[in-house]
């Protein structure tokens, strides 16, 4: 075959063809986007979560037309990056020299505060409760809120997850007719802003974004001009939106697991987690590779409850490998799946960098674009006064280009963009039903993810009593705050370091 033909039939995409998103099926069905049957939580973790099944497994959801159509190409021909590189993200504006400088000194250095999809109406079963917490996970807070109020964990929602090592002001919906108790919520760590009632759950995605206000220290009072340059050209142009190094777990090895349990590879998944690695200075990792389990698990410090249950296993099943890693919590499973996908959504974004002359955010021909603010997304076409028409929206923020979040259900793109998408799967070993999975609650189906995000009002001022700048800034959801820093400071000091294997992708 050559290269460059489809595989799969992929449909003709003529000027566009909208591609049905969450939003486009509320509007057509005539409900507000976001009511609670549209959205479902992810399953709660399990400490015996069933395996995945290897990659060649089909099954009655592996309908041929919801699978992906890959284009057969030669990734050495095609490639100009590898696979690590979406952890170095390039600056956008090399031009503007970085300033340097110390986040996260302190917990009040780094607020993030929530904004929502909707405001609550203040009449229903649903009590909503907005807090600020510090140096807690969301999922201390909620399991704290349920504790408090006495009702499950599951009655608590939120729209996602927020950064423990910061000043985090979110909302949690509670199903409770009555609103007593709510003041023993507040502890030292956590304090409730307000409360209201609203008619349905907050669940995952009935978020907006996040307005952000970070203090950038150990800079000088000069270097406000630089980043006031900076704010105001990524205004204009947007921000690439790599996912964060925070997503890809303490050791930068989240993706890799991931990769390890969706190719059956379970010895390197365990090893990962367990065995020495070049650079991590654990002693629990060398009492392992000694076979001293129960030395390793005394060594193993505190939090660490998935290396915990593993060792567990092994000390009752030496060597089982395989009784080991089904220990691994269903959530987290699927947090190891997606920091594999974010990887390679990583890995395009590198490509389509390196190889974009007039801007990473302008359209190609065979594009997926989405509208900004919207989640419907439609199929440029590869005429050429299409794609001129396109790009001249981009160059107006009306709309970005699409990357691949691959899954069994995700669209390619035509061109050269279904090219690059193709080859990062190829080079990868993968297909497109290699991501179904049929672990208990979990599908990988995938979904587009735009490849520029618009920063909504930055802004800097230099704090003279606290000798530092105060960035002000707000990203859509799922936007990470880390990768404008980067942008602005070069490497982002911190003067703290994760304490979790992985963490949540911010919402």
């Amino acid at each position: 075959m050559e290269t460059g033909t489809i595989v799969s039939g992929m449909p003709s995409v003529g000027v566009k063809s909208p591609i049905t998103s969450h939003g486009a099926r509320e509007a057509a069905a005539g409900r507000p986007f976001g009511v609670r049957r549209t959205f479902r939580m992810s399953q709660q973790p399990t400490d015996e979560a069933p395996m995945d099944p290897p990659l060649d497994a089909t099954g009655e959801d592996a309908d041929p037309e919801t699978v992906a159509q890959i284009i057969e190409v030669d990734p050495a021909d095609v490639l100009g990056t590898d696979r690590a590189s979406g952890y170095h993200p390039p600056r956008i504006l090399p031009q503007i020299p970085p300033i340097g400088g110390v986040i996260r000194q302190r917990w009040e250095d780094f607020r993030v505060t929530e904004i929502p999809l909707y405001s609550p109406c203040g009449a229903g079963e649903h009590l909503y409760i907005t807090v600020e917490k510090s140096n807690r996970t969301t999922i201390q807070a909620r399991d704290h809120i349920a504790r408090t109020l006495a009702v499950k964990r599951e009655q608590v929602g939120f729209a996602g997850f927020k950064d423990k090592r910061a000043i985090a002001t979110q909302t949690f919906s509670v199903q409770l007719l009555s609103d007593k108790g709510v003041e023993a919520i507040e502890a030292p760590w956590i304090r409730v802003v307000s409360v209201s009632r609203h008619r349905n759950k907050i669940r995952t995605g009935h978020l907006s974004g996040n307005r952000f206000e970070i203090r950038i220290r150990d800079v000088q009072p000069n270097s406000i001009e630089h980043v006031k340059t900076h704010l105001e050209q990524v205004a204009v142009s947007g921000l690439p939106n790599f996912y964060g190094p925070q997503r890809f777990g303490m050791h930068g090895d989240g993706a890799r697991i991931g990769a390890a349990l969706l190719r059956r590879q379970i010895a390197e998944a365990v090893e990962l987690l367990l065995a020495p690695r070049d650079g991590v200075e654990e002693e629990y990792r060398t009492a392992y590779s000694a076979g001293e389990i129960d030395e390793a698990r005394r060594l193993l410090p505190p939090g660490r409850t998935t290396e915990a249950a593993l060792l567990t296993s092994l000390r009752t099943h030496p060597g089982n490998l395989r009784a080991a890693a089904r220990r691994i919590p269903h959530a987290l499973r699927k947090m190891y799946y997606s920091a594999y996908q974010a990887e390679l959504f990583n890995w395009v974004l590198m490509e389509r960098i390196q190889r974009s002359n007039d801007g990473f955010w302008m359209p190609w021909g065979g594009d997926v674009c989405q509208l900004e603010g919207q989640r419907s997304r439609y199929h440029v076409s590869l005429d050429a006064e299409d794609v001129s028409r396109e790009q001249q929206r981009a160059r107006e923020g009306q709309i970005s280009p699409t990357g691949p979040i691959f899954g069994r259900k995700m669209k390619l793109p035509q061109g050269e963009a279904g090219k690059i998408e193709s080859a990062v799967l190829i080079s990868e070993g993968l297909r497109p039903d290699s991501w179904l999975s049929h672990v208990k609650g979990m599908k990988l189906d995938g979904t587009r993810r735009p490849l520029r995000i618009q920063v909504g009002d930055p802004s800097v001022v230099w704090e003279d009593d606290q000798q530092c700048l105060m960035v002000h800034f707000s990203l859509p959801a799922g936007a990470f705050a880390t990768i404008l820093l980067e942008q602005l400071m070069g490497a982002t000091g911190s003067t703290d370091s994760p304490k979790s294997a992985l963490e949540p992708c911010p919402d």
